[in-house]
């Protein structure tokens, strides 16, 4: 028989379901900013086991400023001085080639029509020699309300890789529906590129089949590449911490932001060339060049001060937008089809079952807040769970051991499953509520 009064009266179940509506919803933010800042500590906690079986595939290209002030040109590049910079790639053969500038608007002068039509020729060179290029392409038809897209010379020779999407700011899709038709991103194009040489398992079939796939979680990695040294001066390699204190310095970190929210690393972790490389002219230099980028998966950005197109790695900071591409093609060359993802929303509502996990392990610290309260009330529950009531509830820590047991046993399983685990630091630092009443007591010892 009961001998205390239940855990909750009614009015905290109201304001348990005012709390997960909340949660659900989502009205201010707040459970985003924590699920990306939870995302981030443990990316940052990984980055620097992340393995580098990918990293020897991909290659990023980026046009900068020094290239620009070094040939005395302008941004946007004239056609010609593109010409000459894709001449030169071509000539040091990669497996294929993706180009993270769009081609909207014909900038030449004087003639237009020869302008766009030199770089195009020189695009065509890759489809004669086989080597498939795509460029930048943001899926609507060109024209249509003012629509921008790249221009008709550079359709005919080259293929389409959707850059632009809506609704995933964390995550990065394998395709998406546009008004061309589904559209692959330039990731999973260029790993279907890499699967022609290499055994992949549960590719999709068609763009169509990409679609239905859950967009990547993008995991960063922190290890320069190893051929990294050999063409930039990388400076002294920090060594690698220990694991645990590599994620107690990370959870510091993230909670005090604020005061120090550098990069770790001061060069991305895909192999980086400048566009200033690739004009070498000694036979030792070319030759270095022609080793890093034959037969590799070769990404070409722009980091021109004056562009926007940056992104925010949980590693790095920010980094110019051809990154992202490069390290979600990089997880799918290292995990394939098994990459980490979210699970799918419930049909036609705003969450998936992570999220009622997550509110599972919330509602487990409440109960065991409650029952804490009870025991200090005075109160026991069945009488013959009294001695173990006594002993588990007499201290905060065994209750406080459960809840992280549980919430570690979770996160094990979630990831050998590639999910992305529920919001650990939310969860962590919510769980200390169990200890409010001994920082009470202590701030109120001397009354």
């Amino acid at each position: 028989m009961l001998s205390s009064p239940p855990l909750f009266n009614y009015r905290r179940y109201w304001l348990a379901a005012l709390i997960v509506l909340l949660a659900i919803l989502d009205p201010f933010g707040l459970a985003s900013s924590s699920d990306k800042a939870s995302a981030q500590w443990l990316n940052r906690m990984f980055a620097s086991h992340y393995s580098n079986a990918g990293q020897q595939q991909v290659a990023v290209i980026v046009i900068d400023d020094a290239y620009l002030m070094r040939n005395a040109t302008s941004w946007p590049m004239p056609y010609g001085e593109q010409s000459k910079l894709f001449k030169r790639l071509l000539a040091f053969k990669p497996k294929a080639v993706f180009v993270d500038l769009l081609y909207s608007h014909d900038h030449s002068f004087g003639d237009p029509a020869r302008g766009s039509q030199l770089l195009a020729n020189v695009f065509e060179r890759y489809q004669r020699q086989g080597i498939p290029l795509w460029l930048a392409n943001t899926g609507v038809a060109r024209g249509e309300a003012g629509q921008a897209n790249t221009l008709a010379p550079f359709v005919e020779v080259s293929r389409a890789a959707l850059v632009a999407w809506e609704g995933m700011s964390d995550q990065y899709p394998l395709a998406m529906n546009t008004p061309l038709g589904p559209m692959e991103t330039p990731a999973m194009a260029l790993y279907r590129r890499f699967c022609t040489t290499h055994a992949c398992k549960q590719l999709p079939v068609d763009a169509e089949a990409a679609v239905h796939r859950q967009p990547i979680s993008v995991q960063w990695g922190l290890k320069l590449a190893p051929d990294q040294a050999r063409i930039a001066d990388v400076g002294d390699d920090t060594p690698t911490r220990h694991f645990l204190l590599e994620g107690i310095a990370q959870l510091f970190q993230a909670v005090f932001w604020k005061l120090d929210d550098s990069a770790q690393a001061r060069f991305p972790y895909s192999l980086t060339l400048t566009a200033s490389d690739l004009e070498v002219s000694a036979p030792d230099d070319q030759a270095l060049i022609a080793e890093l980028l034959r037969d590799r998966l070769v990404l070409v950005g722009a980091n021109i001060t004056a562009t926007g197109d940056l992104v925010e790695s949980a590693v790095h900071g920010q980094l110019p937008g051809v990154y992202l591409h490069a390290m979600a093609l990089d997880n799918l060359i290292n995990a394939g089809m098994d990459y980490e993802h979210e699970p799918a929303n419930f049909p036609g509502l705003p969450f998936n079952w992570l999220d009622l996990l997550e509110l599972g392990l919330l509602a487990l610290i409440a109960v065991l807040k409650a029952l804490h309260a009870r025991r200090r009330a005075g109160h026991r529950t069945w009488s013959r769970w009294r001695r173990q009531e006594i002993w588990f509830f007499s201290s905060p820590y065994p209750s406080w051991l459960l809840a992280m047991t549980v919430l570690l046993a979770l996160s094990v399983l979630l990831g050998l499953a590639h999910i992305t685990p529920v919001n650990v630091l939310g969860i962590v630092l919510l769980s200390l509520v169990l200890f409010s009443e001994r920082v009470e007591a202590f701030f109120d010892r001397d009354r």
